[in-house]
């Protein structure tokens, strides 16, 4: 028996804006630039859990998927790309990402950030059905 799985309808969600902050492009050019083993690979924006406070997000480099958003960065003139799946997209709408470095935290890496964070905080925040992903039957 072959397991069914609902997967978010592309179609039915808009693409994300994706803002960086100075900071977060700077590192990111840098890293494209100098290495080499990420050739062919996309800066993808993921979400990677859910607490009180609403989602937490993850970023790293992958293969693009079928069904993934390229997004340019749109706050650059530069023709940077970021890929987000259908799901991240819809939860994502609009969100900034910067880059912190704090070695006396032992914190470094790329922040995500939500402009729509508090309408997910909770446990009840999917009872509103425009708060649930669009989604397509059986794939």
């Amino acid at each position: 028996m072959a397991f069914k799985q609902n997967t978010v309808n592309k179609d039915l969600v808009l693409p994300p804006v994706i803002m960086f902050t100075e900071r977060a492009l700077s590192q990111l050019k840098l890293i494209i630039d100098n290495d080499f083993t990420l050739a062919g690979k996309y800066f993808r924006i993921v979400v990677s859990g859910k607490g009180c406070e609403g989602f937490t997000y993850a970023a790293g480099f992958t293969d693009l998927q079928d069904e993934d958003f390229q997004v340019r960065i749109a706050n650059t003139e530069d023709d940077i790309f970021v890929v987000i799946d259908p799901f991240a997209a819809f939860y994502l709408q609009e969100a900034s990402v910067d880059f912190i470095q704090d070695f006396n935290q032992d914190a470094e890496g790329f922040v995500i950030t939500n402009h729509s964070q508090s309408e997910f905080k909770g446990k009840f925040w999917r009872a509103n059905p425009e708060k649930t992903p669009p989604v397509k039957e059986g794939i």
